[in-house]
């Protein structure tokens, strides 16, 4: 009997043993899982709080060269400006229904007038000027593969046009430059899309001789530039876009790149179109790496100063209205 108790005694203290182990290692393996979670969860934690997400319009520093950026939200130095509409020039009727009312506006001091007569007459410049040149004109279509859409376009576009007078329709750029030397903008950036071959053509001068057709032509660049000028500084980015446009083609003379540079500078601050953003800052990088250090601080100082006038005339004539 002596010997029974003591194999229970025994097994018991085998039993309590194995129990005490078995505690002690789940307990030790929870706390390492609950551990590792609590490591894991703050982890993620951090991951998330410094994680940030910006439109491309606020990554400025990613897209335009560090040495011409000011790194300030596009919308927050144009919110003090009033976006300004131009007006719709294209009548829903033909031009001759309304031309006399326009042209008496127009004359007595009207810049509406004159911009929306400037740009129709233009745009009737090179329409037939009868049914014999609309016969010829919509016979050269049928040589077009979009004949169809051609010979449409050409009809529709006669219409709109017929009783306008050729002499009429060269009256374009008196109607515009009036406009335009009284600072309407509209008619001051109309005036930059024209060609100094359209020009000379459309106003009689492409028979001129030589040195007076380049004393002619290089005038009309230079009022066209004064203009572009005038219009940017009330906030048109069509006119900045010109003017760097001018500038690539070389026409400014000299620092070229600096004031094409300054002009980019000026688009990326005041545009509200990520798509335009995007375009220039790509022309400003490609840019960015032809200019020295001291032309970089040229155009920037150049862009600030034009920024401050733009923001001083309170304007915005945005690009794509």
């Amino acid at each position: 009997m002596s010997k029974r108790r003591i194999k229970l005694s025994l097994l018991s203290i085998i039993l309590i043993t194995c129990l005490v182990v078995f505690t002690f290692n789940f307990t030790n393996d929870t706390s390492t899982i609950n551990s590792s979670n609590s490591d894991f969860t703050a982890i993620n934690t951090q991951s998330i709080n410094t994680e940030t997400i910006k439109p491309i319009a606020e990554n400025k520093s990613l897209t335009a060269p560090k040495a011409l950026n000011t790194l300030q939200d596009t919308s927050k130095k144009t919110t003090e400006m009033v976006v300004m509409q131009r007006p719709k020039w294209k009548l829903s009727g033909s031009l001759i229904t309304e031309f006399e009312k326009l042209k008496n506006a127009a004359e007595n001091g009207d810049n509406k007038a004159r911009y929306i007569l400037a740009k129709n007459l233009s745009y009737c410049f090179n329409s037939p000027i009868d049914d014999t040149a609309l016969d010829i004109k919509l016979t050269q279509a049928l040589d077009y593969s979009d004949s169809a859409l051609t010979i449409s376009k050409v009809t529709e576009k006669y219409e709109y046009c017929a009783g306008i007078e050729q002499q009429q329709r060269t009256e374009f750029y008196n109607y515009s430059q009036a406009a335009a030397n009284h600072g309407y903008v509209a008619a001051q950036e109309f005036i930059g899309t024209i060609t100094p071959e359209f020009f000379m053509a459309s106003q009689g001068y492409q028979n001129l001789e030589r040195e007076d057709f380049i004393t002619t032509r290089d005038n009309f660049l230079a009022q066209q530039i004064e203009f572009l000028q005038q219009a940017a500084q009330n906030g048109s980015i069509r006119a900045l876009a010109r003017l760097s446009g001018i500038g690539n083609s070389q026409k400014f003379g000299k620092n070229n790149d600096v004031k094409t540079a300054a002009f980019n500078q000026l688009i990326l601050e005041l545009t509200q179109n990520n798509e335009i953003y995007n375009r220039y800052a790509w022309f400003q990088e490609k840019l960015h790496l032809q200019l020295t250090p001291e032309e970089i601080n040229n155009a920037f100082a150049m862009s600030e100063e034009w920024l401050a006038i733009i923001k001083t005339n309170g304007t915005l004539y945005l690009k794509d209205d």
